[in-house]
C-alpha cells in the first residue's frame, strides 16, 4: 500500500508538471514539448527492452543477494542500451523537434532520469527494501513541479521551453545521483566488488526478454502512434492542441496502471502459477467492476463540461469536451484489453498478445493517417477509440481460446 501510494503521488506530481507546462507554454512550444515527451517515452522503452517482466518473475522467491545481482546485471544491460539509443534520441530532437543541441543534451539527461525512475518502481514492487529509492524519485518530481510552479507564480520574464528543460534537467541530474546513492544504501552487498558477480549476461537478457520486447514495442506504438502521426502530419500549433487533450486523458490511464493493473498483476501471476486461473479471472472482474463505471462517469462529465466555467486562460479555453470524453473512453477500452493481456501473459501465451496488438496497430496506423489527414484532430481522437476497440476484440478472442484459461471457464 505504501509503494502504491508513493507511486500515485509520483504520477500526480509528474502529470501536474506536464499539464502545467502544456497549458502555460505558447501553443507551438506545446507541440515541441509533447514530441519531446513522446520521444523520451520511446527511448525509455528501447533502453529498458521490457526487462522488468522477466526480471520480476526471476526475483519472486529469490534471496536478497540473488535479487540484487539480477538488478545489477540489468543495470549493466541498460547501460549498453543507453550507448545505442541516446545518440538516436539526440538526432531526432535536433532534426525533428528543432531543438538546439544544448537543449537536446539536457533532454538526454532527462531521459535517463525518466527511465531509471520507472524501473525503480518496478523493482520496489518485488523488493520492498528498495523503497527509499522510490521516495527519491518522488522527491525529484515534486521538486520539478514546485520549481516550475514557482516560475509561473512569480510571472518569470522568461518562461519558455528552454527554461523548462533547464529546470527539469537539473533536477533530473540530482535525482540520478540520489537514485544511485539510495540503491547502494539498500542493496544486500558490503562493497561494489561483492556486487560484481553477474547473475545474467547481456545476450541472456536480450533472449529472455525478446518476446516481451516485441509485445511491448507494438503496445507502445499502439499507444503513442497517434502522437507521432499528429507530430508528422499537423503543424506544431495543431499538435500542441492535441497534446493538451491526450495527456490530460492519459493521466486517468496512468492512474489505472498504478491503482489497479500493477497492484493485482503479481497476484494474477501467482494465481496462474498455482494452477488456479479462475481465481485470476475473479481478481480481474473485481477490478473491472470499479474501473468501468468510474471511467464512464468521468467521460459523461467531460462531455458535458462547460468550458466557460473554467479559468479564463486562453490555453484552457481551447479544451474541447467531446475530444476529452472520447479519449477517456478509448483509454478505458485499452485498459480492459490490458486485463486480457495480463491473463494471457500469466499463462505464458504472449504470442496471442503480440498478434492482437500487431493487428490493432497496423489497422490503427492506416486509420490515423487517413482520418487525421481528412479531419485533423477529430480524426485522430476517433481513431484512438477505434484502435483500442480492435485490440480489445483481438485480445479477448485469444483469452477465450487459450487452453489454460478455458479450463478455468
Amino acid at each position: 500500500m505504501l509503494i502504491a501510494s508513493a507511486k500515485l503521488a509520483d504520477i500526480a506530481a509528474r502529470s501536474l508538471f506536464v499539464l502545467l507546462v502544456l497549458y502555460s507554454l505558447p501553443v507551438r512550444s506545446t507541440g515541441q514539448f509533447g514530441l519531446i515527451l513522446t520521444l523520451i517515452g520511446f527511448f525509455t522503452f528501447l533502453a529498458g527492452f521490457e526487462r522488468y517482466a522477466d526480471l520480476q518473475r526471476r526475483m519472486v522467491g529469490a534471496n536478497e543477494q540473488d535479487t540484487d545481482r539480477l538488478i545489477v546485471s540489468t543495470l549493466r544491460f541498460y547501460a549498453l542500451n543507453y550507448s545505442i539509443w541516446l545518440p538516436v534520441l539526440l538526432v531526432l530532437l535536433v532534426v525533428w523537434v528543432q531543438l538546439p543541441m544544448t537543449d537536446a543534451l539536457i533532454c538526454g539527461v532527462i531521459a535517463l532520469g525518466e527511465h531509471l525512475s520507472n524501473e525503480v518502481y518496478r523493482i520496489a514492487l518485488i523488493a520492498p527494501r528498495h523503497r527509499p529509492v522510490l521516495f527519491a524519485v518522488l522527491a525529484k518530481n515534486l521538486i520539478t513541479l514546485a520549481a516550475v510552479a514557482a516560475l509561473l507564480w512569480r510571472r518569470a520574464a522568461v518562461f519558455d521551453i528552454g527554461t523548462v528543460l533547464i529546470v527539469w534537467g537539473c533536477v533530473s541530474f540530482i535525482g540520478l545521483i540520489a537514485i544511485a546513492i539510495g540503491f547502494t544504501k539498500t542493496w544486500a552487498f558490503d562493497s561494489f566488488a561483492a556486487a560484481g558477480g553477474a547473475k545474467l549476461g547481456q545476450m541472456q537478457q536480450y533472449c529472455a526478454s525478446r518476446v516481451h520486447f516485441m509485445i511491448g514495442l507494438v503496445a507502445l506504438a499502439a499507444l503513442q502512434i497517434d502522437r507521432l502521426v499528429v507530430g508528422s502530419l499537423l503543424p506544431l500549433e495543431q499538435s500542441g492542441l492535441y497534446f493538451r487533450h491526450v495527456f490530460l486523458a492519459s493521466f486517468v490511464y496512468q492512474l489505472f496502471n498504478v491503482v489497479s493493473y500493477n497492484r493485482v498483476s503479481a497476484r494474477v501471476y501467482a494465481q496462474a502459477r498455482a494452477g488456479a486461473p479462475m481465481l485470476a479471472r475473479r481478481t480481474i472482474r473485481r477490478e473491472m467492476k470499479i474501473l468501468v463505471p468510474v471511467t464512464v462517469v468521468l467521460a459523461f462529465l467531460s462531455w458535458n463540461l462547460d468550458v466557460s466555467l473554467l479559468p479564463p486562460k486562453p490555453a484552457i479555453q481551447t479544451l474541447r469536451p467531446p475530444y476529452l470524453a472520447i479519449l477517456l473512453l478509448a483509454f478505458l477500452v485499452r485498459a480492459i484489453a490490458d486485463y486480457n493481456a495480463l491473463l494471457l501473459n500469466a499463462v505464458y501465451r504472449e504470442q496471442g498478445i503480440l498478434i492482437a496488438q500487431s493487428i490493432a496497430l497496423f489497422l490503427s496506423l492506416a486509420l490515423y493517417v487517413v482520418l487525421t489527414h481528412a479531419f485533423g484532430i477529430a480524426g485522430t481522437v476517433c481513431t484512438l477509440l477505434l484502435g483500442s476497440g480492435i485490440y480489445l476484440i483481438g485480445s479477448g478472442v485469444y483469452a477465450r481460446r487459450s487452453p489454460e484459461l478455458k479450463i478455468a471457464s
